[in-house]
């Protein structure tokens, strides 16, 4: 992490970007052949970070709403916050549903 605070803003966004690039298209060629090693390492790892992001999401949406409510002078500032708390509430525990949906979808096949 020290290393990349002293480089250049530009060039840092420029090694993200090819870092990302390059695994985008080791994903597309894990799923062009689902026989592959390479596709199951990535089965593996979009399970390890499926769960704890969408549980990620729907805590802080709580603790948003939480937060938010302890407030009782932040008037229309509590509204938006409450308002976008229980948005993100509502898509972690949305996505936690799918994400459990599909990996039972993926065991059945």
């Amino acid at each position: 992490m020290f290393i990349w605070a002293q480089m250049e803003p530009n060039l840092v966004k420029i090694i993200g970007m090819l870092i990302a690039a390059v695994i985008l298209k080791l994903g597309l060629i894990a799923a062009r052949n689902p026989e592959s090693g390479l596709h199951k390492a990535y089965s593996i790892i979009l399970a390890i970070i499926r769960y704890p992001l969408w549980i990620f999401t729907a805590f802080i949406g709580g603790a948003l709403i939480m937060m938010f409510l302890s407030f009782p002078d932040a008037g229309e500032f509590a509204v938006g916050g409450i308002l976008l708390g229980s948005f993100l509430l509502f898509v972690g525990v949305m996505g936690i549903i799918h994400a459990i949906k599909s990996h039972k979808r993926e065991k059945n096949e």
